[in-house]
């Protein structure tokens, strides 16, 4: 082994420039969940055009690539749970949403609206029941809670 080996700093500054300047080196080949991966958007091309899973595993063959319809369905599946989906409304937005029902007090009137009749009609000599939601002008209030003034 020699003895100690000395680098000048030229050297070192020159290595760096020229590293630091050399393209990306693309790998020459790619796991099979690498390589549908780089090809699931023309996949899915295919799926909307009304190509089935059997089908694109068979013209993937046809390109070397050797994939079986279960396996490409369960790639598809894991990439597209990787994907964040911007259609779903998040829990917090949901949550933001709830308005809370107001709640009666002690001494407010405890009286809730009966609610109104079904309404019948007929349809081609069959009795249909349309059941019409209660509509009121009162908010609602709950029921008095045991030990209230009430029912002393």
């Amino acid at each position: 082994m020699p003895k100690n080996i000395r680098v000048q700093k030229s050297s070192i500054d020159d290595a760096i420039s020229t590293f630091g300047n050399l393209p990306s080196k693309a790998p020459s080949d790619y796991s099979l969940r690498e390589a549908i991966g780089q090809i699931l958007p023309a996949i899915k091309d295919l799926m909307n055009k009304g190509y089935n899973l059997d089908e694109i595993s068979k013209l993937l063959a046809q390109k070397n690539i050797a994939i079986s319809s279960t396996t490409l369905k369960q790639y598809i599946r894991d990439f597209d749970k990787s994907q964040p989906e911007p259609s779903k409304p998040s829990k917090q937005s949901k949550q933001s949403k709830v308005t809370p029902l107001p709640v009666a007090t002690v001494g407010e009137s405890q009286e809730i609206p009966p609610p109104k009749a079904a309404k019948k009609s007929t349809l081609k000599d069959k009795e249909v029941t349309v059941d019409k939601a209660v509509e009121t002008d009162a908010p609602y209030k709950s029921p008095p809670k045991a030990g209230s003034e009430q029912f002393k």
